[in-house]
């Protein structure tokens, strides 16, 4: 696969990097003069969403959603292009892993993912959501409200230098500009209010990611997916989780953030997701010298060195998070389609 698309940048498609039930990744080079290349990734809807106004106008937003989040733990998106009849978009290229595939392959081998590790992702994840919850207008200040929406294990990739990196936008919501309406996520991880199709804010996100930290931390969901839909999502709706999956031994700080970050009423949670990123940085700091994205990196390589060495990309892995809440038919998502973005 070494198709040219000229646009009027020219790309060289490389590879198909993932496709799911409504769009495709791509590993593509940018040609420029002189032989200058650069690796990119790009991402396409599949023909028959393509068609559809309301899944490019969903599309075209995100790109400009994301056109201006330029953060170390956000994937960058570079440019939005239209090609044929269709739209495509530009975006920074993780060369990595995603979150899921790395816990998986924790679990395969049956290893935990060391704690102070578990929290510096989060850390890290935390403070690219606080700089996108932080936006503001550029033309009045005002904060802009925004929300990713899908903050999971799919969605967040770990690259080859230990840089953790959250992205997929894709249902993302603006509050100062769509006060109500309905969202979608994945059943696994969406907040109550989230799953009742109630209007969300940021602290949407943070009780997501506290369910992605309990994941990390325990290699284990705390919302039981393996039942009926229907009841998953109930159980969504009331914040019933299996809280006793968390590790006995677990330090109380650490017990404290988990409780205020999956606390039912949005108003006990985090009321600033640069607190929150705070109270993870003093956990794993406050003796003095913690974990780097070089002590992740290293980590990575270790455990995984055919991986992150001479060429080979790992094990297959099932995707066990498939299921997901449909609220919204401008938010449809299969979650098989975040693997590798």
């Amino acid at each position: 696969m070494r198709q040219i698309i000229e646009v009027p940048d020219r790309y060289r498609i490389v590879e198909l990097v993932a496709e799911g039930g409504m769009g495709a990744v791509y590993r593509a080079q940018k040609l420029g003069a002189a032989g200058f290349e650069k690796t990119v990734a790009i991402k396409t809807l599949l023909p028959k969403f393509s068609r559809d106004p309301a899944f490019v106008d969903g599309f075209i937003g995100e790109a400009k959603l994301v056109a201006n989040l330029i953060h170390e733990n956000i994937v960058q998106i570079y440019n939005l292009e239209r090609w044929g009849e269709g739209y495509f978009f530009v975006l920074e290229f993780v060369d990595g892993i995603s979150l899921y595939d790395f816990i998986e392959f924790h679990r395969r081998i049956g290893r935990m993912l060391p704690l102070n590790l578990a929290v510096f992702i989060t850390a890290r994840v935390a403070r690219g959501l606080a700089y996108a919850h932080s936006r503001r207008s550029a033309d009045s200040g005002e904060a802009l409200g925004i929300v990713h929406c899908d903050v999971c294990p799919h969605n967040i990739l770990i690259n080859s230098e230990g840089v953790p990196k959250i992205t997929d936008f894709g249902i993302a919501r603006v509050t100062n500009r769509a006060p109500g309406g309905k969202v979608a996520g994945k059943l696994a991880f969406v907040a109550p209010e989230q799953a009742r199709g109630e209007t969300v804010d940021f602290r949407a996100d943070l009780y997501s990611l506290g369910i992605v930290l309990a994941y990390l931390i325990t290699g284990r969901m705390l919302r039981n997916i393996k039942l009926p839909v229907t009841e998953i999502l109930e159980n969504a709706k009331r914040n019933v989780l299996e809280r006793g999956i968390l590790p006995a031994d677990l330090p109380p700080e650490m017990k404290t953030i988990l409780e205020r970050l999956l606390a039912t009423d949005p108003a006990d949670r985090y009321s600033d997701t640069s607190a929150l990123a705070r109270d993870l940085e003093y956990f794993i700091y406050k003796e003095g010298y913690g974990p780097t994205i070089v002590t992740l990196a290293n980590y990575m390589k270790e455990l995984m060195p055919g991986r992150f060495g001479a060429g080979s990309h790992g094990p297959e892995v099932v995707d066990e998070f498939d299921r997901t809440v449909v609220l919204d038919r401008t938010a449809i998502l299969d979650a098989k389609a975040q693997n590798g973005k």
